[in-house]
């Protein structure tokens, strides 16, 4: 069954993560005002990009960069040539490199700045502080981690995707509801707290998970609105 959505709510770089670490074989169809582009997907890694007259990874560099537009996630579609051979978590972090790299350049900016706190050191400082601890991370609305940390075994960057899939789904929800602003997201589970809290300017967010037979929802929520404000300090604005 065919997955469809508006560009606005779910970014390119989220559907190509949850595509790819679903595993899937697809089609994506992307409609930007009367532009159109495709990329394909097998065994979870991207492997053709099709957009005007350019095929492979350019074309795929260049339909990265839409903020607006529709799309549909088209199921079992077979690529009808084989164009990309870079992993997909590499090809998506050199296109948003090179976007982010294109906006500082045309942007006007202070060529002298405080150096901010490295956010990595604030979530390992934030582990210590919180009982019960298991995993944090500051992710962006496009489903790319800033920073994390984890106890154990977790593979944080593998989770982050699907995660926020999951915020922007329930933001949507609730938006056509009209319940009101969320103020976080807390997922509880029998074993675990997960507790996910915008910052400043809802680009991206904090997301802590712990023990929940160790620790409580009032030290959870406490630490995680100290922190957050101090990641959001860290933050390139």
């Amino acid at each position: 069954m065919a997955i469809k959505g508006h560009l606005n709510e779910m970014g390119l770089p989220t559907l190509v993560q949850y595509a790819c670490t679903e595993g899937q074989q697809a089609a994506l169809h992307l409609y930007h005002g009367d532009q159109e582009a495709t990329v394909y997907f097998e065994s979870g890694e991207i492997v053709h990009a099709a957009y005007d007259d350019q095929t492979g990874e350019e074309a795929f560099y260049r339909v990265l960069q839409w903020q607006e537009g529709e799309f549909t996630l088209e199921p079992a579609v077979t690529a009808p040539a084989r164009t990309i051979a870079t992993p997909w978590s590499m090809l998506l972090m050199d296109g948003l490199q090179r976007y982010d790299e294109e906006t500082w350049d045309n942007t006007e900016h202070q060529e002298d700045y405080d150096m901010p706190e490295n956010i990595r050191d604030i979530l390992v400082e934030l582990g210590s502080q919180v009982p019960g601890f298991i995993a944090t991370s500051v992710c962006g609305m496009d489903g790319l981690g800033i920073a994390g940390f984890a106890v154990g075994d977790t593979n944080v960057e593998a989770i982050n995707a699907q995660m926020t899939l999951l915020v922007k789904l329930v933001d949507t929800t609730t938006k056509k509801l009209g319940a009101g602003v969320i103020e976080d997201h807390l997922l509880t589970t029998d074993k675990a707290y997960l507790l996910l809290t915008f910052l400043e300017d809802e680009h991206y967010y904090l997301g802590i998970a712990v023990n929940r037979n160790e620790s409580t929802l009032g030290n959870l929520r406490l630490n995680s609105r100290i922190y957050s404000k101090r990641v959001n300090q860290a933050l390139p604005h």
